[in-house]
């Protein structure tokens, strides 16, 4: 399901929660952007970027592999890496489709 996942495919969910469900609590990652990338080959899927703010200011996420749950499109796994804090000290994190 991850191939067939297009910048087209999150757009509709831009301001919408994408739930992780950790021992410690349960994180909403809000989507705020999503961005085109360029055309690194022919015949790819065409590269775009997600951005998200995360609710916690006290968990920061590292790079890594994370299982979210979102209630229209499902459980997806997306690799995301923090870009720093927000003014409100909640996380920054992208996620980017090649």
């Amino acid at each position: 399901m991850m191939e067939g996942l297009t910048k087209e495919s999150f757009e509709p969910h831009i301001g919408t929660g994408f739930t992780i469900h950790t021992a410690e609590l349960d994180e909403v990652f809000v989507l705020t952007e999503v961005t085109p990338g360029k055309p690194s080959y022919a015949g790819g899927r065409e590269p775009f970027s997600l951005m998200f703010n995360g609710s916690s200011t006290e968990l920061m996420f590292h790079s890594q592999l994370i299982v979210f749950e979102h209630p229209e499109m499902g459980g997806l796994a997306i690799l995301v890496s923090p870009l720093g804090r927000n003014d409100d000290g909640t996380y920054r994190y992208e996620a980017v489709f090649n």
